[in-house]
């Protein structure tokens, strides 16, 4: 079969959904004999030996979707994001893949885009023959708030990419700053919902108990997006000097940060399915993580969990896994059992079962 990738936009950071897409894509290209991939509209983020359809789709060009697929008849079409709308008269699958749905759980924060989730994706859903969520966690809610019947919906769990960086062998590139010390480490968006001011007030409750400790908490990422943990900090200036922002890190500062951390932190209130989290049990750190959303589905009971609408609850994870060598190390070795149930191998022959449903 012949199958229609959509691309995404051109993106200055490769973060996020743009990996999903980088790492699922590597997967079939090796191991799927049968198929044929080509992108819908070029882009020059994704490093694949891919050819393109030339046209750029998104919600508001349909028109140039269609006839881009006069010209070039696909079997299948797979948005790995955008909403996208075909023909009636155009023979062709329609396969959607939704990571989350938190404009609509979580309005209040993130009014602006909740019509397009309300409209367009919610449109696109409904008209796809079939809907790929990334967790049991989305596959709920996409059933909930859109009202669309679970025999439609198949999960397929991310996995890790690029590979190379969670080698056996891969170091990384140390960050000056915190050669020699002691931190744990926590990759975030910018959303109110990733609950960075929790984090950051569970961590100074860990410094006001523990004034003897000597470990900081490092946060990666856009650091004039901080607003919320700068505020907490600023009533707490004698603790401020704990609290390090790189600003956003290359890959290879990253993986040197997982791998160094005394721990990792990851108390979002809601994940569609929490990738940070997989690539820190993948170098066997030990995580401390919210028990919300699909997170328990990626920690499995390899992680230390808390509420993370609790700043006690934060604080008693972080003491317990900083404090306590043996249980660190407990959580260390049960980190890379959990973290080998996913991969984007898996997640290939999943897919290309779900493709094979197809097949005239």
């Amino acid at each position: 079969m012949n199958i229609g990738v959509l691309s995404l936009y051109k993106e200055r950071e490769i973060t996020g959904i743009n990996k999903v897409t980088m790492g699922l894509m590597e997967e079939l290209l090796k191991c799927d004999r049968d198929n044929a991939y080509v992108l819908l509209g070029k882009t020059d983020w994704l490093p694949l030996d891919m050819d393109y359809i030339p046209v750029l789709p998104d919600a508001g060009s349909s028109i140039q979707l269609n006839y881009a697929m006069l010209a070039h008849p696909l079997d299948i079409v797979h948005s790995h994001y955008r909403p996208f709308e075909l023909s009636k008269g155009l023979p062709c699958a329609k396969i959607l893949t939704i990571h989350d749905l938190i404009p609509l759980i979580y309005p209040q924060w993130y009014g602006s885009q909740f019509e397009y989730y309300d409209s367009s994706i919610r449109k696109c859903a409904k008209q796809a023959d079939k809907i790929i969520a990334v967790s049991e966690c989305t596959k709920r809610d996409v059933v909930e708030y859109y009202g669309i019947s679970p025999d439609k919906i198949e999960v397929v769990y991310n996995g890790l990419s690029p590979t190379k960086l969670f080698a056996d062998d891969a170091r990384g590139e140390i960050v000056p700053e915190l050669e020699n010390t002691d931190f744990i480490f926590s990759v975030s968006g910018l959303g109110p919902h990733k609950n960075q001011g929790g984090l950051a007030e569970a961590f100074l409750l860990y410094k006001r108990r523990h004034p003897e400790s000597d470990v900081k908490l490092v946060l990666t990422g856009p650091v004039r997006k901080y607003e919320v943990v700068r505020e907490i900090l600023s009533r707490n200036k004698d603790a401020a000097k704990n609290v390090i922002f790189t600003g956003f890190v290359s890959d290879e500062q990253l993986i040197w940060l997982y791998r160094n951390a005394l721990a990792f932190v990851y108390v979002s209130f809601y994940e569609g399915f929490g990738l940070p989290i997989l690539e820190a049990l993948s170098v066997g750190k030990a995580v401390i993580c919210a028990d919300a959303a699909s997170m328990p589905e990626v920690g499995g009971d390899a992680v230390a969990y808390c509420d993370p609408h609790e700043v006690e609850s934060i604080e008693t994870a972080i003491d317990k896994v900083v404090s306590d060598v043996a249980y660190r190390k407990h959580l260390e070795k049960r980190a890379g059992e959990q973290a080998a149930v996913f991969s984007y191998r898996k997640a290939a022959e999943e897919l290309m079962k779900v493709y094979g449903t197809f097949r005239k």
